[in-house]
Parts: C-alpha cells; sequence; structure tokens
C-alpha cells in the first residue's frame, strides 16, 4: 500500500513541477501524458524531469504501451526513459528489452521511520529561503560541483523551487548560501529533494542538518509519511539511513538510445 501512495504522490508532484516548468519557460514544451498507470513528463530534452515514471504498477504493459512513451520523446529529440520499480508487472521488462531499452542508473528510494517523524526537530540553523533565484544557483553549484555555472544551469532547481507546495531551505555563512534543500507536503505524504552542499562545506554535517530540519518540517504539516531518492550506496543515502529512513526499493531507469 505505501508503494501505491509513494506511486501517486511523486506523479502528483512531477505534474505540479511540468507545470512550474510552463510558467518559467513557456518556448520549452513541457508537457506530460497518462500511459499505462505511469506519467510520461517532458520538460526539455536534457532535463531530469524528462523520464516516465509508475508505468506497469496497475497491470500488463503492451508493447503499443511502449511505443507510445518511445514516440512521446523521440518526437521531441530526448531519449525515451522509463523508471522500473519491482511493483511493476513483469510484462514492463519484457516490452522495454524488445524494443532496444536497457537498464541503467539505479536509485534507491527511502522511507523515515515512525520515530523520527515524531521525535526530529527543526534547526534554527536552516532557514526558507529567501532569494529564490540565489537558492537555484547555490543549489545547482552544489550538483555540479563547480562555478560560474553557464547560462541556464540552474533552471531545474528553480523549476523545483518554484513548484506549488514546495518550500526551498537554505544554511547560510554569512551572505553566502552552502547548503541547500526542499521539500513538498502533500497531505499525509511529503518528499525531500534537491539536497545540495558547496564543496568547501561539505562533511560538515549540513546534509543530514537539513534531512532532519525537513523530516520536523513535514511532520509540523501533518505529514505522517516522508519519503527521499538517493544513489545506492552513496553518501546521500547513508545520511538518510544514518538519521532514520529505511529502505524500501530499488528503482532502475531504462533507456532507449539510438
Amino acid at each position: 500500500m505505501i508503494d501505491e501512495a509513494i506511486r501517486r504522490d511523486e506523479i502528483a508532484g512531477v505534474r505540479r513541477s511540468i507545470e512550474a516548468a510552463r510558467r518559467l519557460d513557456p518556448k520549452a514544451g513541457a508537457t506530460s501524458i497518462e500511459v499505462a498507470g505511469g506519467l510520461a513528463a517532458f520538460a526539455g530534452v536534457d532535463s531530469p524531469l524528462s523520464q516516465a515514471l509508475g508505468v506497469g504498477t496497475v497491470g500488463p504493459v503492451g508493447a503499443s504501451d511502449i511505443a507510445k512513451i518511445t514516440e512521446f520523446y523521440e518526437s521531441r529529440g530526448a531519449v525515451p526513459r522509463v523508471f522500473v520499480t519491482p511493483a511493476a508487472h513483469p510484462s514492463l521488462e519484457s516490452a522495454l528489452t524488445a524494443v532496444g531499452y536497457a537498464a541503467g542508473e539505479r536509485e534507491q528510494s527511502l522511507l523515515a521511520s515512525d520515530d523520527l517523524v515524531s521525535h526530529a526537530r527543526c534547526d534554527d540553523r536552516v532557514a526558507v529561503a529567501r532569494d529564490i533565484a540565489a537558492w537555484a544557483r547555490a543549489s545547482a553549484t552544489g550538483f555540479l560541483e563547480r562555478e560560474p555555472l553557464e547560462p541556464g544551469e540552474e533552471i531545474i532547481a528553480l523549476i523545483l523551487a518554484t513548484t506549488a507546495g514546495t518550500t526551498a531551505l537554505e544554511v547560510r555563512d554569512g551572505d553566502r548560501i552552502i547548503a541547500t534543500g526542499a521539500m513538498s507536503v502533500n497531505g499525509e505524504h511529503a518528499a525531500l529533494f534537491a539536497g545540495s552542499t558547496c564543496t568547501a562545506f561539505r562533511r560538515q554535517g549540513w546534509h543530514t542538518a537539513l534531512i532532519c530540519d525537513r523530516v520536523a518540517r513535514a511532520h509540523e504539516a501533518g505529514a505522517q509519511f516522508v519519503r527521499a531518492t538517493a544513489g545506492p550506496g552513496s553518501l546521500s543515502e547513508r545520511n538518510f539511513v544514518r538519521c532514520g529512513f529505511v529502505r524500501l526499493h530499488t528503482r532502475v531507469l531504462w533507456e532507449r538510445r539510438p
């Protein structure tokens, strides 16, 4: 049941992000379609938001479903990408393999324990972002591990920060933003994302501080289930587990390259 609730909440969040992408850049053609119980989203040729999720979780997947996804992305010049979770029907992997998709990047899905949700406390060093544009630049700098940024490289962070229901949070050293994180709350469900720390300030506990602070804020907002994702075996995953998150499952991003 929790996997299904996460699927619905994640799809709802992606829809809101697509709406934000349309507002920020109407010419980018951000859009989405429903297919086989999931959502295929497009926010730009190279956007990490351009991927399908939730596909095959409500029943078998046919060749026509995969053809619809493939055409949706390739007609826009993007590489077709589909997340496959353990909850997906076995026919999904078979249908993807049949037309040249291959398994690639893996992502760990995590859920905060009941004890963490009920006992987490806000950190007074963490504050709501007061300048979203500056927050987006700092977030992108932390992810890309370099500065200055090229024009437009902060657009994904800006989309996430301006998505309806999202709260962008930051840690500052003087006037400089040194760590960022974001969260969204939708009823009983909350998601943590966009955790990033500038290179010079890493290994000082800022990622952990932002995790615990966001869990506390989510709980105060009424959330009972707080989820996150991280690369399997990554430092981010280890920090989430240390804070009290448990591993739910690993999902795999399948791609179809020309």
